[in-house]
């Protein structure tokens, strides 16, 4: 749009500058009065008019539509099925980057680096690649990175789609947002042919003034009690296209004591609702990691709708691995006996000696999993073999009950069931009401 503009203003000022002889118009007249009169074709009489119509009407949807034009020409095509809803909005809108930046190995395939989209919470890749053989599923290699001057953006997620031919993949993979100061990143990747892998990278500019910042920023530091333990939400950042909790399970002091103590608990699992205008937000995934700041975790969810009137965090359930570390005494002539472990109901349905093995029957909620467990048998510790027949059955009031049998290489007159530790859940629904202003 930039050259048809500067194409106009070069021809006007030439125009501007012709001068036109005096004794033009003279010789003009004089040739027309000698030139014979003679109708002219219809196609000749109106070429002229048509050319100049058509140009005056590209000038004005030009001069008009000029923005829309020149966002249009920024916009990302082919994504469509790849992207979600909001990404398809902000593609529209042309928030984001066109690279068209690509390398081409020896044997044919290619990767290019299309587009590029960055808020606070993630920047996201668009790229395609290409192999002529229809192979694209084993081209390139798994591994990739963004890498600038001043350090490396972690891979968060990744996502594509192949076409019929699998000749073809248009991928977006979610970086983390590279520092402020970086402009000049590059995207390593590498060729997987045959267990020899050959590297290559793209390296492109960063325009930063098209980067979309965020539209909810808070610290939130709210508390959830939760057996052992205080679940803590720390905080929301929400950009235009994601929305991320961030919050602790557990401190690194805590964490230190109950290891020391053999009393450690270890979450696994948390689930939480984003509830935007009475609307929940769609989840896109999370985790927890363990490291020097103890037991912390994050929830994305997708971003949020404007105008956003009223924000509900909700703690559905939390899931974890405690340490048990209990012996409960077997009555072999016994049906149907109830353990409590840890305040969790353990239903043994039935035990079978036979041969050199020993068959315990057991049924717990879905969610109550004996992670580490022995059978003691006459004094003796035997480890578990495998666990069989799993069977679940969901009652009549919703909950799942899963029935399985532990296979144990031994056996003796004496049983104990030595559980050392087990997961389990338990459903909370607190809510936390999230400020907004």
């Amino acid at each position: 749009m930039k050259d048809i503009e500067e194409m106009f203003e070069a021809s006007k000022a030439q125009m501007d500058r012709i001068q036109v002889p005096d004794e033009l118009e003279i010789r003009l007249r004089s040739a027309l009065e000698k030139a014979e009169q003679k109708p002219l074709p219809f196609y000749q009489r109106y070429t002229r008019q048509l050319r100049i119509a058509v140009a005056l009407v590209f000038v004005l949807l030009v001069s008009f539509n000029y923005d829309a034009i020149a966002s249009y020409g920024k916009q990302l095509f082919g994504y469509d099925q790849v992207m979600d809803g909001t990404l398809r909005e902000l593609n529209n809108l042309g928030k984001g980057q066109l690279i068209g930046k690509s390398h081409t190995f020896a044997n044919g395939v290619s990767l290019t680096v299309d587009y590029v989209m960055l808020d606070e919470n993630q920047l996201l890749l668009f790229y395609t690649v290409k192999d002529p053989a229809g192979k694209v599923n084993d081209a390139l290699s798994p591994f990739i990175s963004l890498k600038g001057f001043w350090g490396e953006s972690q891979l968060q997620s990744s996502q594509g789609l192949f076409n019929d031919e699998e000749s073809e993949v248009k991928n977006i993979a979610s970086f983390e947002p590279p520092p402020p100061m970086a402009k000049k990143l590059t995207f390593n990747f590498a060729l997987g042919d045959h267990g020899i892998s050959t590297p290559a990278e793209i390296t492109f500019i960063l325009d930063r003034n098209r980067a979309m910042g965020h539209t909810l920023k808070k610290e939130l530091n709210q508390v959830i009690k939760v057996d052992e333990t205080n679940i803590t939400v720390e905080s929301i950042l929400a950009s235009p296209t994601q929305t991320v909790i961030r919050g602790s399970a557990q401190g690194i002091i805590a964490l230190v004591l109950d290891t020391v103590s053999g009393e450690r608990f270890r979450p696994h699992d948390l689930s939480f609702r984003l509830i935007a205008n009475g609307i929940e937000v769609e989840k896109q995934g999370g985790g927890m990691s363990t490291d020097l700041q103890g037991i912390t975790f994050h929830s994305n969810f997708n971003a949020l709708p404007a105008p956003l009137n009223d924000l509900k965090l909700e703690l559905v359930s939390f899931g974890a691995d405690h340490d048990v570390n209990q012996k409960f005494r077997l009555q072999t002539s016994q049906e149907n006996q109830t353990l409590d472990i840890s305040g969790q109901n353990v239903e043994i349905n039935e035990i079978v000696v036979k041969e050199r093995e020993t068959l315990i029957t057991l049924t717990s909620e879905e969610s109550v999993v004996l992670t580490k467990v022995y059978l003691i048998a006459d004094g003796k510790q035997i480890v578990l073999e495998e666990t069989i027949d799993d069977q679940y059955d969901k009652g009549p009031d919703g909950i799942i009950k899963h029935q399985r049998t532990l296979r144990f290489q031994g056996v003796g007159e004496e049983l104990e069931l030595d559980i050392k530790s087990m997961t389990y859940m338990k459903d909370y629904n607190e809510v936390i009401n999230i400020p907004l202003d």
